[in-house]
């Protein structure tokens, strides 16, 4: 498993920049900075993961050295303030973004550090809330918003358990990334109000596209809830 982390620096000292009326300054150029980025990077196949906005992952198997230099071209023309940018390498994404993190402390202002390529699997588990529209229908926002609370805490757990990271897309979205060997043991899991629709491919763009299709069947045959999609070779 591959990442890239990237570092926006001396960021308090921008952000302490816009003055005391800034929050909403901030959450600009946060997202606009996030979304010419995930941009960029689904371009090469890969996926941007916001963290901290401070600190973005990108999901970075199947991406060869020439579209990393792709991507960081955006970043020099977006970013507010100087970065960094270091990959790792790991059995698991949680100990791929160990390394990354180590290495990050020795780079210089927009310096990155590419690496290996890795072309190894990626699985995709998007999970979502079964019939929710229908639950905010009959209930309220809040009903709806602590459902989704419950979903993304048990995939942060079970994230936890495999060595990958989990991530919120909105709705009633969440999405966990981990290596294949995670796959046998996900397929095992209970689920509770929820359905599961897996990808498995050798980028994140496209595991995550074959997770949006397995959703889509379940969606379509009531009674199941997990499907798992393999990448064509």
């Amino acid at each position: 498993m591959k990442v890239i982390i990237t570092e926006l620096m001396d960021y308090e000292g921008w952000v302490s920049s816009l003055g005391n009326d800034r929050e909403w300054k901030v959450q600009a150029t946060q997202h606009r900075l996030y979304s010419e980025l995930q941009e960029a990077v689904a371009g090469e196949g890969g996926f941007l993961v916001p963290a901290t906005f401070h600190h973005m992952l990108i999901i970075a198997n199947g991406i060869e050295e020439d579209g990393h230099k792709r991507v960081f071209d955006i970043m020099n023309a977006v970013s507010p303030v100087p970065y960094r940018a270091s990959s790792g390498s790991g059995s698991t994404l949680v100990s791929a973004i160990r390394k990354a993190f180590e290495g990050i402390g020795a780079l210089a202002p927009r310096e990155t550090h590419f690496g290996v390529p890795d072309f190894s699997n990626v699985v995709a588990a998007h999970f979502d809330v079964n019939s929710y529209l229908k639950k905010l229908e009959a209930g309220t926002l809040v009903e709806g918003l602590s459902e989704v609370d419950k979903l993304a805490g048990s995939v942060n757990m079970l994230s936890k358990e495999f060595g990958g990271i989990s991530v919120y897309l909105g709705g009633d979205n969440v999405v966990m990334f981990a290596g294949e060997d995670s796959l046998g043991k996900l397929q095992n899991i209970k689920l509770d109000g929820s359905k599961v629709g897996i990808g498995v491919a050798s980028n994140a763009r496209s595991c995550l596209k074959l997770a949006a299709e397995a959703l889509y069947f379940l969606r379509r045959n009531k009674g199941q809830v997990m499907k798992v999609i393999y990448d064509k070779p």
